[in-house]
């Protein structure tokens, strides 16, 4: 978790967004009712180059970050702080690029190199709608060698073993393996690789109950193997007794609602909070404090408040065909390199009403230019949202709906500035389903860069230009943070 690298655009690669001249509206649109719409006021909106203060700006500004555990600088860092951190004078993102291909560890995984990054025990199809996700945070390859048994074993607190993972599996550093409930789970059609989806790389058919906790162990062997010096990551509620299968007091219980909702791990570091501006301090690493409560964030496709915090968003079951996180292996640049990120072409504010696509205030449009430096080349492309102003908002807090966009041709300007224009096709990105997102994206949504394909990829040292397209049912201050995830 401490390799050092220089990250423009926060590490997490994309953009933020925090105050510009945009119509905002004050009061919180929920995403089940219809409300009257009131006098616009004017607010200030900037791109920067990470996360802005809500201070409003004129310029985008870019920082240039050198950190050994992936966080990243503010644009004005605390006094304490400016000593390491330095302000670029360039307008475009760059990315210094580590390897990130490291030789299989042959070794029984230790506490925290594997752990339980999503999950859920309930769904729309019922108490089976199931999954466990599990993320190799090792920072290498992983191959699995359990203790005892036949592989590494993942369990609820009734100590029943619901699926393994067998040995010679070699989980991909930042991969993910997938066990699911085969009875009622409800995502295997979500997309993952090229031409697969979200289906389990492992099954199981005994119910979780609602609020019981869930363990991985260097083991499947049960009993007492299943035991805390065995144990590599546990998640449970604060209504689970057992404490080898949570950590800290847990997360709190839900009401039980057979509602598209997951538990994710958190990798921004706000805790899932819509109105806390700045840097994510967890960079693009995924949070593990081992204390359940701060590191999961609860989200579901309604936004509905079920006793663990409420915040729109969707599951995203992740299996060993899946993309992986690359931040680091991507520059992302303006779309209009000789533009200010909060003018035109970059950033487009339209104030069409569009209620029934959640854009009853109109849209914003992100525009970037993104180019792979993987060493390869890239035949599946996709953005995850790890930070966003979404519902339930506040007055004076923007709700953003991330929503499927088409190509476009944009006319841009770009070096040798002023010498003329051209225009460039900027190519729409999709909002993965299942799960049917009716109000919009939100956290932990992942939108696809479509034309990125096996037939079509991105070659090493190629760009492809993007759009981001978010309906906005309030206005007010806002932010929006992705990570790229991609395969080769």
């Amino acid at each position: 978790m401490s390799k050092s690298f220089r990250v423009i655009f926060a590490c997490l690669v994309i953009m933020i967004l925090a105050v510009a001249q945009v119509t905002f509206a004050s009061t919180p649109t929920r995403p089940s009712k219809k409300r009257k719409k009131k006098k616009a006021t004017v607010a200030n909106l900037v791109i920067v180059g990470t996360y802005a203060t809500q201070t409003p700006v004129s310029e985008p500004v870019v920082t240039n970050v050198t950190t050994s555990d992936t966080s990243i600088t503010p644009v004005t860092p605390p006094p304490a702080e400016n000593s390491r951190r330095a302000l670029r004078s360039a307008k475009t993102p760059s990315v210094h690029i580590l390897p990130i291909e490291e030789p299989p560890l042959d070794v029984t995984a230790t506490a925290g190199q594997l752990v339980i990054s999503e999950f859920r025990v309930r769904g729309p199809n019922g108490a089976n709608d199931e999954f466990i996700e599990i993320y190799n945070n090792s920072g290498a390859d992983h191959t699995v060698m359990a203790s005892s048994g036949t592989g590494y074993g993942v369990a609820a607190s009734d100590g029943v073993t619901r699926c393994s993972i067998p040995n010679g599996t070699v989980i991909p550093n930042k991969g993910h393996y997938l066990c699911v409930n085969s009875v009622g789970y409800n995502l295997a059609s979500y997309p993952a690789g090229n031409g697969t989806t979200a289906t389990g790389d492992a099954t199981y058919t005994t119910d979780i109950p609602d609020n019981a906790g869930i363990a991985l162990f260097n083991n499947n062997s049960g009993g007492a193997s299943y035991s805390l010096p065995n144990r590599l990551d546990a998640v449970g509620s604060t209504s689970e007794a057992n404490v080898l299968y949570k950590e800290g007091t847990g997360y709190p219980a839900l009401t039980p609602f057979s509602i598209d909702y997951a538990f994710y791990r958190d990798n921004c570091g706000k805790g899932g909070s819509i109105t806390t501006f700045g840097v994510c301090p967890a960079g693009s690493t995924v949070k593990d404090t081992n204390n359940n409560a701060a590191d999961f964030i609860f989200v579901d496709t309604n936004g509905t408040s079920a006793g663990a915090g409420q915040r729109l968003g969707a599951p995203g079951p992740e299996n060993m065909s899946s993309p992986i996180e690359r931040n680091a292996s991507f520059a992302v640049s303006f779309l209009d390199t000789c533009g200010s990120g909060a003018s035109p072409p970059n950033r487009v504010r339209d104030f069409t009403s569009d209620p029934p696509n959640n854009s009853t205030f109109g849209t914003l449009d992100i525009r970037r230019t993104v180019t792979n430096n993987t060493g390869g080349n890239v035949t599946r492309l996709r953005f995850r949202v790890v930070d966003i102003t979404t519902f339930p908002a506040p007055s004076g807090i923007a709700d953003l709906r991330p929503r499927t966009s088409t190509a476009g041709v944009v006319t841009v300007d770009r070096p040798p500035c002023g010498s003329g224009t051209s225009t460039v096709t900027v190519q729409g990105t999709t909002l993965e389903q299942p799960p049917s997102q009716p109000n919009g994206g939100g956290f932990n949504s992942s939108m696809s860069a479509g034309t990125v394909t096996l037939g079509t990829p991105l070659a090493n040292g190629a760009s492809i230009d993007v759009r981001f397209l978010l309906g906005i049912q309030q206005t007010g201050s806002f932010k929006f943070y992705v990570n790229i995830e991609a395969l080769p």
